[in-house]
């Protein structure tokens, strides 16, 4: 079976779902399956540091080609950061979606990797190198920036009112 084209048996991806929702629900319970499809999550992060007060939607998407080859990462906030492009759905630069994924990571790892880049930014790799330029020339201006995207797209009723399921 070629690289590209790897799945886990039937069984073993059904197993491999199971305990990614039993995870997903012992560790971060703001992020919950899309009307039941256990290959497809909505949840919401919270930033900390820089991006304090901020809620960001993000859109978790398992390929049947999953835990082989990463999931697709859908970032529905609008967000000032050197790591994620100035679109919606942000593309996010996260060395764990390409070059360092292995089928050992779980989605909570993934959740947790993201987390990590919202509150540590790194600028020598950017999707958004003017974020980048002013997070490392001009950190006034980029504080600034990063608090009005917060207040104009990352409040908690943004992130939960734009959810596709109710009470998400």
């Amino acid at each position: 079976m070629e690289a590209e084209y790897a799945e886990l048996p039937e069984t073993l991806w059904y197993k491999r779902l199971a305990l990614e929702y039993a995870l997903m629900q012992e560790n971060e319970p703001t992020f919950n399956p899309v009307e039941g499809d256990l290959t497809h999550y909505e949840g919401v992060i919270v930033g900390s540091d820089l991006y304090e007060g901020g809620y960001f939607r993000v859109e978790i998407i398992l390929p049947r080609s999953y835990p082989y080859f990463p999931p697709e990462v859908l970032w529905h906030t609008r967000i000032w950061h050197p790591n994620f492009s100035d679109t919606v759905p942000a593309r996010v630069c996260e060395s764990t979606f390409k070059e360092h994924w292995s089928p050992s990571l779980r989605l909570v790892a993934v959740i947790e990797s993201l987390r990590n880049l919202l509150n540590n930014p790194n600028p020598d790799d950017p999707l958004n190198p003017v974020a980048a330029f002013e997070y490392k020339n001009r950190p006034d201006l980029f504080t600034a920036r990063v608090r009005q995207f917060i207040e104009e797209y990352a409040s908690p009723e943004q992130a939960f009112r734009h959810g596709r399921r109710k009470g998400f």
